[in-house]
This record gives structure tokens, C-alpha cells and sequence, in this order.
């Protein structure tokens, strides 16, 4: 792992800032274990940062922000962007302990529309588009169990969508915000996601008809590049040239990529695995356990016996055990028997609730209106649609 960039400004008296830019790869515990503060330390600032924020997962090119103590050195408060809207504060008290809090950025939302056929596939489009990275990941994830995104669009097929950008007051440029609808019609038939957040903030995307689209497991782990080698009963190893099983499926992508857990559970596994290098193993219902090989690093505070969530970054890709470069060994298995993690489809989540129906309507009719507002066309079109001042005024 580089360096990461870093300055420093004067803070309140006696006080000095250091700007960090977080890259891939980077955790706050290493950047604060640069800066000489010690592991026990780090992991005081994590735990009281769980409370509002999960500060394990940090994201390339968002600030990190120090300020210590010019005296003693010590840290007094640390501060990072979760996004375009929300900066996490965290501060030391007198009395020893960590207070955190969320605080609201000032910011516009920009709402974004995007339709086009698809020559390719949706990444080999997604620069012609200016469509973020971010979205594309998202709309993968959106559609995983119905559409593959990622390999399964052909040419000719549509692809709708409304996204946010958000810009920050005095900020340089924006970033995407939440995907608010899509539709994709894949070889004649359509595919509808709509963003529905009910007023605890609960998100999540479901069908016009309120259905939700997601399922228990998320199909992919991470964002790749391709799948290298299927699950397969019988196959030539690449390094040790003899046929055996191999009960997984393994996705090439880019060293240090974060690799995610596909569903809650616990682990029951993290650490050095024989041929599959560096590995999480994590406990689901249903008798199902997911493995995660080859990996880079083991996401700080994913321990034997830690509760993770569907979605949580576990790991990171690496090329670690019997591998001939950078990618994911994912396997699945129910009982101790492996399974072709790619046919398990996972439990449906429940629908919008009766009591957020109205309210979903609402929405629905709205951005429905939205996509269908965009033309099918043989050339890419993005439209703004909307601007809306929101944030601190």
C-alpha cells in the first residue's frame, strides 16, 4: 500500500489538522498506525465510530481528517466524508471517552437521466455514457438476481435510469448519490427497480408493484471483471495441470478490490487457508457457509466470532495461496456439500409494508414518469431532469 497524500493546516490553538486522501486498499487503522497511534488506540476510535457509522469500510479518494494535540501529539478528532451529504465527527471528551456524530453537509441534488441500447455490455458502454462506476456497481447489484448486469446484456437491449448527483457547496466536483429508478429490457422483457426509503430511513428497491427486488444473498461478492473459472465438478488446475473439482467460482478483478460478505452471518474463519491463501469462511442460516479465498487482506475487525452484514466489506482481492494473479475464489456450501454458488437464488425480502403503501405509490408514479420521460435511442442521452437545493441552506 502507497503512502497516502497528505497536508497539514493549523486547527484551533494549539491544535494541527492533517488532511489525508484515503486510496484503495486503505483502512483507518493503518493510516492511524502511520501517524504512530497504536493498534489498541485505532480500535477505541472504530468502536466508538460503530455506533454511528462503520468506519472499517473507507472509500478511495474520500478526506480523512486528523487533528492532534501539537503538545502531546495525541489525537483529539477525526473526521471523514461518508458521502457528498454526511461528514462523521469524532472528538475526544475529558473524560476519556469518544463522542461521534453524523453532521450534514450544505449540498445540491442533481437528478441525472440516462437511456440507451446497449452495443457491448453496460461497462464497455459506461464511458460513452458518463455513467459513474458507482452506478453501474449499483445497478448490478439492483438487478442482480433478475438481470445479469455485469455479463448477461446484449446488443440491442435498453437501459433507463435516474440517479442523484449530489454537489457540495463550494465542491469541485459532484458525486452519484442513491440510483432513485431503472429499467432494463433484456431481449423483450422488462425489468423494473424503484428506491423506496420509508421514514426510518430504511432503504431499498422493489418492483412497481411493491415487491421487493432484492434477496437475502447478494449474487456477486464484488465488482469484477470477469469470471475466470465456473463451478465445476471436473477441471484442469492452471498451476498444478492434474483434473479435481473446483467447488467455486473464481472472479478476476484488480488487486486490493474490496470483496464483500453476500449475506449476514458470522465468521468462523479469517486467516491463512492452505491453497486458498489468505481466506474468510462466514456462517449464514439455512446450514450455508461462503468462503472467500486468494484475498490481499482480511478487512480490520472481521475476527472469528464477529457478526458481519450482507454488503459488509470482509477482504480485499489478492493473489495470496496457489493463484496465478489477483482475483476471488467464492464457493458455497450447505452441510459441508459444496454448491455452484451462482444457482443459489436466496429468499426474496419482504415487500413494502401496508402501512408505506400510500407513500410508496407516490414515489413510484413519480420516478416511473421519470424513466418513461426518456426515449429509447441508438445513441447514449443524459438529461438533467431536476435540481433540488437540499442540505444545510
Amino acid at each position: 500500500m502507497t503512502s497516502p497524500r497528505r497536508s497539514c493546516t493549523r486547527g484551533t490553538r494549539g491544535s494541527a489538522v492533517e488532511h489525508l486522501n484515503v486510496r484503495r486498499g486503505d483502512t483507518l487503522e493503518e493510516l492511524l498506525a502511520a501517524r504512530g497511534i497504536g493498534t489498541i488506540e485505532a480500535r477505541r476510535w472504530l468502536a466508538a465510530a460503530a455506533r454511528v457509522y462503520d468506519l472499517r469500510r473507507i472509500h478511495p479518494r474520500r478526506a480523512v481528517n486528523l487533528t492532534f494535540d501539537r503538545a502531546t501529539h495525541a489525537l483529539e478528532a477525526v473526521r471523514y466524508q461518508i458521502d457528498g451529504r454526511t461528514l462523521l465527527v469524532l472528538e475526544a471528551q475529558d473524560d476519556g471517552t469518544i463522542a461521534a456524530r453524523r453532521e450534514l453537509l450544505p449540498y445540491f441534488v442533481e437528478v441525472k437521466g440516462v437511456a440507451t441500447r446497449i452495443e457491448r455490455g453496460l461497462r464497455e458502454d459506461s464511458l460513452e455514457l458518463g455513467l459513474p462506476a458507482r452506478v453501474v456497481s449499483d445497478l448490478a447489484d439492483i438487478f442482480g438476481w433478475d438481470v445479469d448486469v455485469a455479463s448477461g446484456l446484449h446488443p440491442g437491449d435498453e437501459l433507463r435510469v435516474v440517479y442523484e448527483h449530489i454537489w457540495q457547496t463550494g465542491g469541485a466536483s459532484p458525486e452519484p448519490g442513491n440510483v432513485l429508478g431503472a429499467e432494463i429490457v433484456s431481449r423483450g422483457r422488462a425489468t423494473t427497480a424503484i428506491f423506496f426509503e420509508d421514514v426510518d430511513g430504511n432503504g431499498g428497491y422493489y418492483r412497481p408493484s411493491g415487491d421487493a427486488l432484492s434477496r437475502t444473498f447478494l449474487r456477486y461478492p464484488l465488482d469484477f471483471t470477469e469470471i475466470t473459472s465456473d463451478f465445476s465438478l471436473l477441471r484442469r488446475h492452471p498451476i498444478l495441470h492434474i483434473y479435481r473439482p473446483h467447488l467455486g467460482v473464481d472472479f478476476a478483478a484488480p488487486r486490493g478490490t474490496p470483496v464483500r460478505a453476500v449475506a449476514n452471518g458470522m465468521v468462523r474463519f479469517a486467516g491463512r487457508l492452505r491453497e486458498l491463501g489468505r481466506c474468510v469462511r462466514i456462517d449464514h442460516a439455512g446450514a450455508l457457509t461462503s468462503s472467500y479465498g486468494h484475498l490481499s487482506a482480511v478487512a480490520p475487525g472481521v475476527l472469528v466470532g464477529s457478526v458481519v452484514k450482507r454488503g459488509q466489506v470482509i477482504g480485499y482481492v489478492g493473489a495470496t495461496g496457489l493463484a496465478t494473479g489477483p482475483h476471488l475464489h467464492y464457493a458455497l456450501d450447505r452441510d459441508g456439500e459444496y454448491v455452484d454458488p451462482l444457482a443459489l437464488t436466496g429468499a426474496i425480502e419482504q415487500p413494502v409494508p401496508a402501512s408505506a403503501r400510500r407513500a410508496f405509490d407516490r414515489v413510484q408514479a413519480e420516478v416511473s414518469r421519470e424513466l418513461a420521460a426518456l426515449p429509447a435511442t441508438t445513441r447514449p442521452l443524459t438529461v438533467t431532469l431536476s435540481h433540488v437545493r437540499s442540505g444545510l441552506e
